[in-house]
């Protein structure tokens, strides 16, 4: 649980998003005023901690935590959704009374103009974990402004995404602001995101409160979306598969060696595409199975804040 100082001022706590580019580290040393900083060190005593970095602000101790695989491509839906399972329970947030985050900051790089599917697919995901009620903590903040040579065409793209892949969680309360690459921006996004905890609360994910009422994962609204998902992808890998299966290839025969040789190269290239395919299905097959046996009580562990 986050602790308290003597004048009775707990800890701030603010978890940080963004893809890899988007300048979480920079933003960290800037708002820490460590230019040394290295976001590693954690406050737990777990294998697969959260990065946390510590640092004073106008008498407040900050604690800025560095959410575990939004800003990681390669990993699947699932694997954030187990990350983000564990990464509740490091924090404690299962239990009544216990560490709240009292806002998210989510980093955006201008320079990425295309809003592409995955990123639209963790933005939904975000969104069905935290609930609407969250999003009055939330601050979407643009960085990378200092790389640009010509800002109107950027503000058009900022516009688009107001009004497209950001327009629910800004219709419902989250703050868009600028941040210009320098302390005093981010000590000022900090400072908006205590403004918003005093105001409105401390940040209380919906998937908690549903996982106290039902354990499993896909019970939840993000273990359902997700589920969703998968059975969609899987229905769409099985109709490729099936396809793919249709168009085989004549075997090649011996009689012609010219003809023998063009379908072997034929054949292979369809048997490893077939191959590719069915991985494919049976990779999807095995998340599928994942998120739906998956169990909150799983990631309580003994991970105690140092």
């Amino acid at each position: 649980m986050a602790a308290t100082d003597g004048r009775g001022n707990r800890d701030v706590l603010i978890a940080l998003l963004g893809m890899t580019g988007a300048g979480k580290t920079t933003f960290a040393m800037q708002a820490s005023g460590n230019t040394e900083l290295k976001v590693g060190h954690s406050i737990y005593s777990c294998t697969q901690d959260p990065q946390v970095v510590r640092f004073d602000s106008g008498g407040r101790q900050i604690l800025l935590i560095d959410t575990p695989g939004f800003d990681d491509d390669d990993r699947s839906d699932v694997e954030i959704l187990e990350d983000i399972g564990k990464w509740m329970s490091q924090q404690d947030f299962f239990n009544k009374g216990a560490t709240q985050l009292d806002g998210l900051i989510l980093l955006h790089p201008v320079t990425m103009h295309r809003v592409g599917g995955s990123e639209r697919r963790r933005t939904r995901l975000l969104q069905n974990l935290l609930g609407k009620t969250a999003y009055k903590r939330i601050v979407i903040a643009t960085t990378m402004w200092e790389r640009l040579k010509n800002e109107d065409d950027v503000a058009k793209g900022i516009e688009g995404r107001k009004n497209d892949i950001w327009a629910d969680l800004l219709h419902n309360g989250a703050t868009y602001m600028r941040h210009y690459d320098n302390p005093d921006s981010a000590h000022g996004i900090i400072r908006k995101i205590i403004e918003l905890s005093e105001k409105h609360g401390t940040l209380e994910p919906l998937i908690k409160n549903e996982l106290a009422k039902n354990r499993h994962f896909v019970k939840t609204t993000a273990g359902s979306s997700v589920k969703t998902d998968l059975e969609a992808d899987l229905n769409r890998a099985k109709t490729l598969l099936a396809k793919h299966n249709r168009a085989q290839p004549k075997k090649p025969r011996a009689t012609d060696k010219v003809l023998h040789t063009k379908r072997r190269k034929e054949h292979e290239e369809w048997l490893n595409e077939k191959q590719t395919l069915e991985k494919r299905v049976e990779r999807i097959e095995a998340r599928l199975a994942k998120v739906s046996s998956m169990d909150w009580s799983i990631f309580l562990a003994s991970c105690t804040v140092m």
